[in-house]
């Protein structure tokens, strides 16, 4: 939720005798008081599991969890006793099981943590092993979280870093699927929910924390087409040329999902194209930044700024 903070500005007014009263409003406060609201979590007990990692460190991981993935040793090298040690250890890290991650931001269905918890056989022994289910709001709240994107906390030291990418299209039009919130959507629900289009595609950008995206448009993205064409050769044989050219604007349309994931829509693409070319963060264009400042990692160094690319073939 939202933390507000009072800040009192207390003017002087000239001919105002100290303790009157006039400079004070109905509930006593001073006229000149300024609210300031900080878009900050504050999970506070009373209000149960949230959805975010400070509720899901605090109710699970820390006090649950990390009875046996916490300490010198934890099991399955997995510490989840901070909030610091869970991200480092489950979001995009690779699991015991090669065709999952730990946690895949925007997709809970695909992320081992969950199916361990639910006692999914893909996952092998129901976690907490030994121990009774996690409580179902617990179970809620984390499937909420990872698919709502995973996200950390604006404040936390990780780079701000695009932390999933995800892609449907092509010649198979797509089902269109019906849900209330498009806040709480898994990446195939967003997409069968968002668009449809024979032929085109849909490219969503998940993002690991809450950016700001205040005159963003699709022109301050690179995409790159490449097309292989077959050529004749003089002595009968083929030869292959590539060929490649930014994708006119009128080709892509930019939406904004929420302040932590963007979707591309890219439609009329040449049947001859074969590879695509993504770049955001360029900084001969612009640069993307989070809502408290942090220039995004695009290129995952650890440090703020470069290019994020990601190429997908057609």
């Amino acid at each position: 939720m939202k933390k507000i903070v009072i800040i009192s500005l207390i003017v002087l007014l000239s001919g105002c005798e100290s303790g009157s009263g006039e400079d004070l409003n109905e509930q006593g406060r001073p006229l000149e008081e300024v609210i300031v609201v900080i878009d900050e979590e504050d999970d506070t007990a009373d209000e149960g599991i949230q959805p975010t990692l400070i509720s899901l460190q605090e109710h699970v991981f820390t006090p649950i969890c990390s009875t046996c993935h916490g300490g010198a040793n934890p099991a399955a090298g997995q510490n989840l006793s901070s909030i610091e040690n869970t991200i480092a250890n489950l979001i995009n890290v690779d699991s015991s099981n090669a065709e999952f991650k730990r946690v895949l931001p925007g997709d809970a269905l695909n992320s081992y943590l969950y199916l361990k918890i639910t006692g999914n056989s893909l996952a092998g022994s129901r976690m907490p092993l030994g121990g009774s289910a996690l409580p179902e709001d617990a179970i809620n709240a984390i499937k909420l979280w990872i698919d709502q994107g995973a996200l950390i906390p604006q404040s936390s030291n990780v780079s701000a870093k695009i932390s999933n990418v995800s892609k449907q299209g092509g010649s198979n039009p797509m089902n269109v699927l019906q849900y209330e919130n498009n806040d709480e959507l898994s990446v195939d629900h967003l997409i069968g929910t968002l668009w449809q289009q024979e032929g085109g595609l849909v490219v969503v950008f998940w993002f690991n924390k809450s950016m700001d995206f205040t005159g963003l448009t699709v022109e301050q993205l690179l995409v790159k087409a490449i097309s292989r064409n077959v050529s004749q050769t003089g002595n009968g044989g083929v030869s292959y040329i590539e060929s490649d050219w930014l994708l006119p604007s009128e080709n892509m349309e930019l939406k904004i999902i929420n302040d932590h994931s963007l979707q591309l829509n890219l439609t009329q693409l040449s049947s001859d194209i074969t590879r695509l070319t993504i770049e955001l963060n360029n900084p001969t264009i612009s640069t993307l930044a989070t809502r408290l400042g942090q220039q995004l990692d695009g290129d995952e160094n650890g440090t703020e700024g470069g290019v994020f690319t990601y190429e997908l073939s057609l």
